[in-house]
């Protein structure tokens, strides 16, 4: 049971891409809702042209839910960075972008992003490093649970220049340094909760036997301290957003709660719907209490509560908090592996859900 909860946990944080490449037959697309919380209270100002807001990572699922609301207001014109013809086919198809809105690109290249930044008041990054799950570890696994013997751990390994200190790390500090160099008012930054717990599972994925790679979120949070230091002394500002587990599942309909320090990680529901993680980020660059904060957001359970529509007040719960030492110095996919673990409780696949980025 143990290691099931272990392969759940990695599953539900990289998003089930990794399942999803090995075992198609049995996987589905994900669903882009297109409900969106109402502005109400105190915003940052718009001016008189739409805000041109540059989406990294646009092809992945949160990215394209961002690229898809910021596409839906007048207030902005959203430019989506992707890295294959192939997910730009997909941004096109998911969220009615063209061509002029589309760059195809890595953010580990400088002029990349100098290019795509051109104009941009924003920018959203929404990149991450995504590991594949070995096949093989998987057949094992089951393999060793139908003889009833300890089952071991699934294997995972990053792709080449997708490894966390590369992406999470070097292509986070490639943007930040590019959206300071362009101009860039202000910088949302999508990262995770289950920063403060340097032994968590997670940063043990694509860990070598030498000690080298791994620790996806401790280079999160290393970008996260760059960006607040850079942006303090250029006069950027910024909102950093931890959210829980990632769910492939419509918004805009459960009360959202933000906190800081991974304490919403002791509630027993600790997930929350991607398409709430993308409005979360368009209402950073709306509400002028999101300037300069790192929070953790989750959602509460569906039927408790009344669904968040005024943005203004959830971050004016925070009452000036921010993730310690964030503060400017001032996934479908679970219901699949329950099937493959089934003596995984359901307490479990929320467990394992609520700590995705």
């Amino acid at each position: 049971m143990y290691c099931s909860r272990l392969l759940m946990r990695a599953l539900a944080f990289f998003g089930g891409l990794a399942l999803v490449s090995v075992l198609p037959t049995i996987t589905q697309g994900y669903m882009l809702a297109t409900s969106s919380g109402t502005c109400q209270g105190p915003t940052m100002s718009l001016g008189d042209s739409p805000r041109k807001v540059l989406v990294t990572g646009a092809g992945g699922r949160t990215g394209t839910l961002v690229f898809q609301k910021l596409q839906a207001k007048t207030d902005f014109q959203p430019i989506g960075l992707v890295r294959s013809k192939k997910s730009a086919s997909k941004l096109r198809k998911a969220a009615g972008a063209t061509d002029e809105q589309i760059v195809i690109g890595d953010v580990m290249d400088p002029a990349t992003l100098s290019k795509a930044l051109e104009g941009c008041d924003s920018l959203i990054l929404c990149t991450s490093a995504t590991p594949k799950i070995l096949l093989f570890s998987v057949i094992k696994i089951l393999f060793k649970k139908l003889l009833r013997r300890a089952p071991g751990r699934p294997e995972f390994k990053f792709p080449p220049r997708g490894e966390p200190e590369e992406v999470d790390w070097l292509g986070a500090k490639n943007q930040v340094d590019a959206a300071l160099a362009a101009g860039v008012k202000h910088f949302v930054f999508l990262g995770s909760m289950g920063g403060t717990q340097p032994d968590n599972f997670l940063n043990s994925i694509g860990k070598r036997p030498d000690g080298s790679g791994g620790d996806i979120l401790l280079w999160k949070r290393k970008a996260e301290k760059y960006l607040i230091q850079r942006a303090n002394s250029h006069g950027m500002s910024y909102t950093i957003v931890h959210p829980g587990g990632l769910l492939d599942k419509p918004g805009g309909q459960q009360e959202l709660v933000f906190d800081v320090d991974d304490v919403l990680l002791q509630r027993t529901t600790r997930s929350i719907p991607r398409e709430d993680v993308a409005e979360v980020c368009v209402q950073a660059l709306l509400q002028s209490k999101a300037k300069n904060v790192a929070l953790d957001v989750i959602a509460e359970a569906v039927g408790t509560g009344t669904p968040t529509t005024d943005f203004s007040a959830l971050f004016d719960s925070l009452q000036n908090r921010s993730c310690a030492g964030e503060r400017g110095y001032n996934r479908t996919l679970v219901c699949i592996v329950s099937i493959f673990f089934a003596s995984a409780t359901k307490h479990d696949e929320q467990f394992y859900a609520s700590l995705a980025t």
